[in-house]
């Protein structure tokens, strides 16, 4: 009976007992320890399941107070061997204390070889702290090994083009740093070997191995780049400016044209950055894989860039400009223009354009002024001044992709013309029906065949048009947009923010205009 006894051991979610598998019936051992204390609600059939898996621990019972239960102890080993906690129980109701013999002959009995410190066996028996773990043993962990990586020597970050607005309003767009230039044989990035750790031991004197760490990733190789002999540094082979794209380094040429884009250079279409150092006049084009940098005015040209599109001066587009940039775009004032950016747009003013902007919209400066036109931010905006008295034209919609508002038009637009054409199909067959088909001249009955057929297709086309208008309705309110004007909103404005719409009747001062709960809000500076 004592050996049974013995055997019940308590842990932190209930009463244990140690099953010895040797005896022809450890059921009988568990019943009598059930009767004995008169344990209620047992569950047997987990016991069963447990005895049925050769289970070492079996939980009688999770109410910890029903039995008289000894001080005792438990030992975790971690599972890569390098640490051994003790755990004290206290005893329960007229349970015995542990004696120091009995903890000391458990610890002995797992022939821990390293790190060993049988003090905390005394420590415990002290004080009976049983809040605390106590650590009986510790090896040496092994060192974690650094994966190797790519060292960069350029920079490959987006650049966030702000310039910076002087003391009197103006802006300085002289010291921008749009893009990195480098000389043929530059490093531009170095393959940094792994370092594997050092191996630790364990309490049972065993070595444990460190992890083998990661090789780094392939150099990104892109257009006029190679790769050393060693295989292991990225080097530019021409001179030009770094373009990060793909996660790949592009090194592109610069062309550099120091006069007007005009009838003596034709239109421009290069593979890399384009400097021009005068204007691009009427009707002409520039188009580049790169970067364009324009320090003169823009007329009513076209500027396509793969990089961000600077322009010192501005744009007079004459409603004939389009800029577009799959990145950012930097200019100074414009004027009946389009501007596309996947990115950001910052101006100093803008009047009477089209503005599509996945990214934020940011006009300050001097006039920091945005008046009419259409303006489709997919992010935040942020501007001195918005409409004037002398206008109500000025239209702002953020928070929505402008590529996702467009096709959502379309589809409204379609939907609208099918529905038209649908109607007049409908009435054609309807009359048509009414007459028996063999009275029908050939004429009219290809006409009520064509018709029905029509009709049908229009139908099905319809409810999947519906169904894609549905699918991007969500998308309208994925981003909740920020409309800030520092000093004056002009009455007439019309203002969209994401699935809510505003037309202001009257001028407000500086504040922040937001979505709120599908309704616009407007909360003062």
């Amino acid at each position: 009976m004592q050996d049974i006894l013995n055997r019940i051991e308590l842990k932190n979610d209930g009463v244990y007992f140690l099953v010895d598998y040797n005896k022809a019936n450890p059921r009988k051992d568990i019943i009598t320890i059930i009767d004995k204390y008169e344990i209620k609600n047992v569950n047997y059939l987990e016991i069963e399941n447990a005895i049925n898996n050769k289970e070492e621990y079996i939980l009688l019972t999770r109410d910890k107070n029903v039995i008289n239960i000894n001080e005792s102890f438990e030992i975790i080993i971690s599972d890569d061997k390098v640490l051994a906690e003790i755990i004290f129980y206290p005893p329960k109701k007229n349970g015995k204390k542990l004696k120091k013999i009995e903890v000391l002959d458990k610890i002995l009995s797992l022939q821990i070889k390293f790190g060993l410190d049988l003090s905390i066996i005394d420590e415990f028996l002290e004080t009976r702290d049983y809040t605390k773990t106590y650590i009986i043993a510790q090896g040496i962990p092994p060192e974690k090994s650094k994966d190797g990586f790519l060292g960069y020597f350029v920079d490959i970050n987006e650049k966030k083009i702000k310039p910076k607005i002087l003391e009197d309003g103006s802006v300085d767009y002289k010291t921008l740093n749009l893009f990195e230039t480098v000389k043929k044989g530059t490093i531009l990035v170095t393959q940094i070997a792994p370092v594997k750790g050092k191996n630790g031991k364990d309490i049972f004197g065993d070595i444990v191995l460190s992890e083998e760490p990661k090789q780094p990733p392939a150099l990104p190789k892109g257009k006029n780049t190679e790769i050393s002999s060693d295989g292991k540094r990225l080097i530019s082979s021409i001179n030009g400016c770094v373009f990060y794209r793909d996660k790949l380094i592009d090194i592109l040429p610069i062309l550099e044209i120091k006069s007007d884009i005009d009838n003596s250079t034709g239109n421009i279409d290069f593979v890399g950055n384009v400097i021009v150092r005068g204007n691009v006049l009427n009707g002409f084009t520039i188009n580049a894989e790169g970067n364009v940098n324009i320090y003169g005015w823009v007329e009513g040209a076209t500027i396509i860039a793969e990089g961000n599109i600077f322009i010192a001066q501005g744009v007079q587009g004459a409603g004939k400009a389009k800029i577009v940039s799959s990145k950012n775009i930097t200019l100074n004032f414009v004027e009946n223009a389009t501007l596309i950016a996947e990115k950001d747009i910052n101006a100093n003013s803008i009047m009477h354009c089209n503005i599509f902007c996945n990214g934020d919209l940011t006009v300050l400066g001097k006039r920091g002024l945005i008046l009419g036109g259409k303006s489709i931010i997919g992010g935040d905006l942020l501007a001195k001044d918005i409409g004037s008295s002398m206008s109500n034209n000025t239209e702002i919609t953020a928070g929505i992709n402008y590529k996702v508002l467009n096709k959502y038009e379309e589809l409204i637009k379609s939907v609208d013309i099918m529905t038209e054409r649908y109607s007049t199909l409908d009435k054609i067959v309807e009359k048509l029906s009414k007459i028996d088909i063999n009275y029908l001249s050939e004429d009219k009955r290809i006409l009520f065949e064509k018709a029905v057929k029509e009709r049908l297709e229009i139908k099905k086309k319809i409810v999947v048009y519906k169904k894609d208008i549905q699918r991007l309705i969500p998308l309208f309110t994925k981003k909740l947009a920020k409309i800030q004007i520092n000093h004056k909103i002009y009455g007439g404005t019309k203002i969209v923010a994401n699935n809510a719409i505003i037309f202001l009747k009257e001028d407000i001062d500086s504040c922040i205009i937001k979505n709120v709960d599908g309704k616009i809000k407007v909360f003062k500076l």
